[in-house]
């Protein structure tokens, strides 16, 4: 009994340690694994820093939709201000991009600046810039699966901080995570620099998604984070951008009023001479309102606005610029005045929601429209 319980315990002890030393090669081999020569890595640095300038070329033949929405949260987690802007950046006719603002309300939060603007399009959701790989510091932190992918995990940081003083160049500071086999990033974690005291910028994590079967375009960013500000002040802001409606190419296509066919169609008829077609820049897809700049010269009755008492006394004079959404039958069902005297702008709004238009089509189809309408108070 004694033999056998001693025999018993020494495979034990024999099983156990096979099976410690198997787990410590497993260990190893991981940590292998995730280790790199400092050739291998930079040759990973090159070839996704190529990658990404390659995705950046074949970005710029794509239209897409951007929806941006900056949030403060006061006490309970509640909206206490707002920053939202829709757009679509698409191509004019030329084949050169522009933004075309598709929503863009009052915002209620007023501590947006240029720099978070900048960010929206650059650091977020790009975080490096091919073209100044070479002014960052990566360090090569490991290897990580998500999902089905392995990862090449990067630390980044300017070799340099700028001055913000005497530079507005913007640089990404965080981690990205690189795809092993497209050699692409398909994440990034991490916020615009350099930053003030006065001027302080959220961390930021941003997703990719495999977009055309060959490069990886970003499609939603997100950031919870408490920023505090060199006065004390401390805000809790939300951040949430999607990125969606990729189209490749842009096309031009011709408005023209509804009944010039009609009048066309009787040769009888006596009509004053047609309009001139105008032509503007789209998108590929077109179930957004069609834009046509500034349009007073379109409108079948335009009335004109009646100048405040108050601004007339105060001798106030200038010119309001109001965009306006047109809808199917050719009514303004959307007004909202982004340039001028602030005295004026509401009798130009108002004025703006009684012009009527001639509705306007696309291969047939009745469209909505955007522009703009210039009102002058002298």
């Amino acid at each position: 009994m004694k033999r056998f319980l001693i025999y018993t315990l020494a495979l034990l002890i024999l099983f156990s340690a096979a099976s410690i030393s198997q787990t410590v090669r497993a260990q190893q081999a991981s940590a292998t694994s995730n280790s790199a020569k400092p050739a291998d890595i930079d040759k990973i640095i090159r070839a996704f820093a190529a990658k990404e300038t390659q995705f950046r070329r074949a970005l710029n033949e794509y239209a897409f939709k951007r929806d941006a929405a900056i949030q403060i949260l006061g006490l309970g987690g509640q909206i206490a201000g707002e920053y939202h802007r829709v757009s679509e950046f698409t191509f004019d006719s030329s084949g050169n991009r522009y933004e075309k603002i598709l929503f863009f309300p009052m915002p209620t939060y007023a501590g947006v600046t240029p720099e978070d603007i900048e960010d929206l399009g650059g650091i977020n959701p790009f975080a490096l810039e091919a073209s100044k790989i070479d002014q960052y510091n990566l360090t090569y932190v490991g290897k990580e699966k998500i999902d089905e992918l392995d990862l090449y995990i990067f630390d980044v940081a300017p070799k340099v901080m700028p001055d913000p003083k005497k530079t507005k160049e913007r640089f990404f500071a965080g981690r990205i995570w690189v795809d092993d086999r497209d050699l692409q990033i398909v994440k990034s974690r991490g916020k615009g620099v350099p930053e003030t005291k006065d001027n302080k910028f959220p961390t930021v994590e941003t997703y990719r998604e495999q977009i055309d079967g060959r490069y990886w375009f970003p499609t939603y960013s997100y950031a919870d984070d408490t920023l505090t500000f060199g006065s004390g002040e401390v805000i809790h802001i939300r951040l949430r951008v999607t990125y969606t409606n990729f189209v490749k190419g842009h096309a031009t296509v011709t408005i023209t009023e509804v009944g010039a066919d009609d009048k066309d169609a009787n040769p009888n008829t006596n009509t004053a001479p047609k309009p001139t077609p105008t032509t503007v820049p789209v998108s590929t897809q077109t179930d957004e309102p069609l834009t046509g700049g500034v349009i007073n010269n379109r409108a079948i009755e335009m009335p004109q606005p009646i100048y405040p008492d108050a601004a007339k006394q105060k001798n106030i004079k200038g010119t309001v610029k109001v965009d306006v959404v047109i809808d199917e039958k050719g009514n303004v069902i959307s007004a909202r005045a982004t340039d001028g005297p602030k005295e004026l702008r509401e009798a130009a709004v108002e004025a703006a929601k009684k012009a009527r238009f001639n509705p306007a089509r696309l291969h047939g189809a009745l469209i909505k429209q955007t522009g703009t309408l210039v009102y002058k108070f002298e």
